[in-house]
């Protein structure tokens, strides 16, 4: 039986550290070994308060 799981990523740039959401999306996939017959969703959201953009994502996928 296969179970849906949702991972967040957050990027806002704000520090050295922050890494751009792709890369941490498309690391995860890879350290995962998420396939697209396994990714069932990717959902992103973006905001902009007093000149600080944030952006998250929400990646939707089956595992067994």
């Amino acid at each position: 039986m296969e179970k849906i799981k949702i991972k967040h990523f957050q990027y806002a740039g704000l520090d050295d550290f922050d890494r751009a959401i792709d890369e941490q999306i498309n690391d995860f996939l890879e350290s995962e070994h998420i396939t697209a017959d396994k990714l069932i969703d990717i959902k992103y959201s973006a905001t902009s308060i007093e000149g600080i953009n944030n952006y998250t994502a929400l990646v939707i996928y089956k595992i067994k």
